[in-house]
């Protein structure tokens, strides 16, 4: 995985990682999440998954906290992605209600969710 530190939008990190999310980058890409907030839920996320070439369940604890940081303090975590593999994963794993699909970075920012899977 490609390190992608998070830019602004506004009052919103986004986090754009590259390559494979797996058990082998998981830290990475937690640390990515994260970021450089001390406090628990600091930020409004974006998390862009469309440089995304493979996904395990492995991150998927790593979103799930950044998603319980930001909804600790009134804010949220959204997901962008078109990959059809992810929208399995998140299907699956029974997460496609909490992260549900935005196309875009743009979407995501005005909470317009594409809502079909792909």
């Amino acid at each position: 995985m490609e390190d992608q530190w998070p830019a602004e939008l506004e009052n919103c990190r986004v986090v754009c990682p590259a390559g494979e999310l797996d058990v082998a980058t998981a830290l990475v890409f937690a640390v990515l999440l994260r970021g450089t907030a001390l406090a628990a839920g600091a930020d409004w996320l974006i998390v862009d998954l469309g440089r995304v070439t493979f996904m395990d369940c492995s991150p998927l604890r790593d979103l799930c906290t950044a998603w319980d940081r930001s909804r600790a303090t009134g804010r949220w975590t959204r997901v962008v992605y078109d990959q059809a593999s992810i929208g399995r994963l998140l299907r699956l794993t029974l997460l496609q209600e909490r992260f549900p699909r935005y196309a875009s970075i743009d979407d995501a920012w005005s909470e317009r969710f594409t809502g079909a899977d792909v």
